[in-house]
């Protein structure tokens, strides 16, 4: 994950706003020290979040007067995960919409669970759910990429194939074993 941060929103935006000229180099705050997770989705990626807050939220604001800033901002997360979502099954070329449970789900949630809470204590949280989540990411997506490469599709129906998960029916019998386990 850091890896991937640092080329992408460090080394690559700034080596395109060194050839290009661009004065302003603010692509991410200091996140790490973030105690809501609010916080951490303003401060981890400044171009996203500056484009959904100006072409998004404040967008839904405008059109409901001002009444519904929790409807626009689970509208913005929604519309971001389907976007991160769309990324993935593009990069893996497979639908398995972890990323999107998890986004819109679970980062929601605690979105409201961490409001108004400043200690400390909750920037640990927050790392918690972070390495955690990389790893259910990793875990699943891994497991799908091999069910899908090993397992026969269990319809054969093309969008379908593409839909359902193969690692939930994925189960092959071992030649040593009688039993059928999870492959």
């Amino acid at each position: 994950m850091f890896v991937i941060f640092y080329s992408m929103l460090h080394a690559w935006m700034n080596a395109w706003a060194e050839m290009l000229r661009f004065a302003d180099r603010l692509f991410y705050r200091d996140w790490w020290n973030s105690t809501t997770f609010a916080t951490y989705y303003r401060t981890w990626n400044i171009v996203v979040h500056d484009w959904l807050y100006t072409y998004v939220y404040t967008d839904i604001c405008k059109l409901s007067g001002m009444k519904c800033r929790s409807g626009a901002m689970f509208a913005t997360f929604l519309l971001s995960a389907v976007i991160h979502e769309y990324i993935l099954i593009c990069v893996l070329r497979m639908f398995y919409p972890v990323m999107f449970v998890l986004f819109a789900g679970f980062g929601v949630w605690m979105v409201f669970v961490t409001h108004k809470r400043s200690s400390r204590s909750w920037n640990i949280v927050l790392w918690l759910s972070i390495f955690l989540g990389q790893g259910v990411l990793m875990c699943l997506y891994s497991s799908e990429y091999y069910a899908r490469l090993n397992c026969p599709a269990p319809t054969t129906n093309g969008i379908l194939d593409y839909i359902i998960p193969r690692s939930w029916s994925c189960y092959v019998a071992h030649p040593s074993h009688n039993s059928t386990s999870l492959h």
